[in-house]
């Protein structure tokens, strides 16, 4: 994702230099199915930062194995001692008694070169889903407090999803012979053109089943053919949430990102909402990914007058 915003940063040196006998240049380090973890070992071997550092990302992170599953145990023990507060003092104070308080971990040495990790069975992914989330958190903050260290201000911007596109996997433990029965019912009722009787159908059972993505997705689009958008465009997210594959970025990691921009206080350009705001109203996606053009051009004229007024330029 970060790779296609860099796409525009001409528009967006543009956008900022206006008036200016200099432009600005603008750089950028993102590459093809890179996580962030990646992304801040290149930007420690940096001498020289910039004033400004833009995050784009999210839709990486299970692009590569970067734990041992039979290790998540310790990394959740490690991680909850770090977040006690009288043990992070205590450690400020004195460092070295870290290798006692800390379980130590077998680490997985990555390759110079990326290579795509194998698609994860489901039992799999389920098994490493809350720590691959938890260390994308610390992620995000080690990005913000190294450019805090560095002078630089950082801006996060969230991943924008397509409502329109399906969850490829429902994760098995969430559907029944039942539900499959009735989202079929749900399906032939639309094709018929009744879609009032198809969300009253898809209202019960989106109670009694909360985590089938697919579910959710239907509930969904059933909702944006009576005029529910705002109804739609939350379980569109849901769909998102509970697609058993990870293949893209989700509601999961952009609220990860909202998240962590309140609590650093650092600047947050919300891009999924800016083009979550035009759905129904336009076509808002020209493939399964990107939005279209004309979203990141908005975007990068947005960011311009937020970066201008910051450089008082």
């Amino acid at each position: 994702m970060g790779q296609y915003f860099a796409k525009f940063k001409e528009q967006l040196a543009l956008q900022i230099s206006v008036n200016l006998d200099n432009a600005i240049k603008i750089q950028s380090i993102a590459k093809k199915d890179t996580g962030i973890h990646r992304t801040l070992h290149e930007l420690k071997s940096l001498t020289k930062w910039p004033q400004i550092v833009i995050y784009q990302g999210g839709s990486e992170e299970f692009s590569e194995s970067k734990f041992n599953t039979n290790e998540i145990k310790k990394i959740q023990s490690n991680f909850s001692m770090y977040k006690d507060d009288r043990i992070e003092t205590m450690l400020i104070l004195y460092p070295e008694i870290s290798r006692f308080l800390y379980t130590p971990i077998q680490r997985i040495q990555l390759s110079e070169n990326y290579t795509t990790a194998p698609e994860l069975e489901e039992v799999e992914y389920l098994k490493r889903l809350e720590t691959e989330l938890m260390l994308y958190k610390q992620h995000l903050i080690e990005l913000i407090n190294l450019s805090k260290d560095r002078n630089s201000l950082i801006i996060l911007t969230t991943t924008p999803i397509n409502l329109d596109i399906k969850p490829k996997k429902n994760c098995s433990f969430t559907s029944t012979v039942d539900l499959e029965k009735d989202i079929f019912d749900i399906r032939e009722q639309l094709k018929a053109n009744n879609p009032k009787n198809a969300y009253t159908e898809s209202s019960k059972l989106i109670q009694k089943y909360i985590g089938n993505a697919g579910l959710h997705y239907l509930h969904g689009q059933t909702s944006k053919r009576i005029g529910r958008i705002d109804e739609a465009v939350e379980h569109l997210l849901k769909a998102s949430i509970y697609d058993c594959s990870p293949w893209r970025s989700t509601e999961v990691q952009n609220s990860i990102i909202r998240k962590v921009a309140e609590e650093q206080q650092v600047l947050l350009f919300d891009f999924a909402k800016l083009v979550e705001r035009e759905y129904s109203k336009n076509v808002t996606f020209f493939d399964e990914i990107y939005a279209q053009n004309l979203y990141y051009e908005k975007a990068m004229e947005q960011l311009g007058l937020v970066i201008k007024s910051i450089l008082k330029l």
